[in-house]
């Protein structure tokens, strides 16, 4: 393998260039399709407790659904806007049948 940044040859298992110190090809943070997301951000008919936001959330980027939904009741519990994020989020993220 070659370092995308200088052209030198990386060994593989190598996460950095020895030449230059660029992160190797392949190290970087792993896409949404790599950690089991599908990248669409729909709100599910199947699993809704209220609206589908946090399902939704969860499915497009690959994320636990129960992390998700215990995050959005601190958030709401907190006053930090969670309500108010979830109300827009239900108004703006479409229903998978609509897509």
């Amino acid at each position: 393998m070659y370092c995308t940044h200088c052209g030198a040859q990386v060994a593989d298992g190598m996460r950095f260039c020895s030449q230059c110190g660029a992160a190797a090809a392949g190290t970087g943070p792993a896409s949404t399709a790599e950690r089991g997301g599908t990248g669409k951000l729909v709100r599910p008919r199947a699993g809704r407790k209220v609206a589908g936001v946090c399902a939704a959330f969860a499915n497009a980027y690959g994320w636990d659904l129960t992390v998700v939904r215990i995050i959005t009741l601190l958030l709401a519990f907190c006053g930090c806007g969670g309500v108010l994020g979830y109300v827009i989020a239900w108004v703006c993220i479409p229903n998978e049948d609509d897509v």
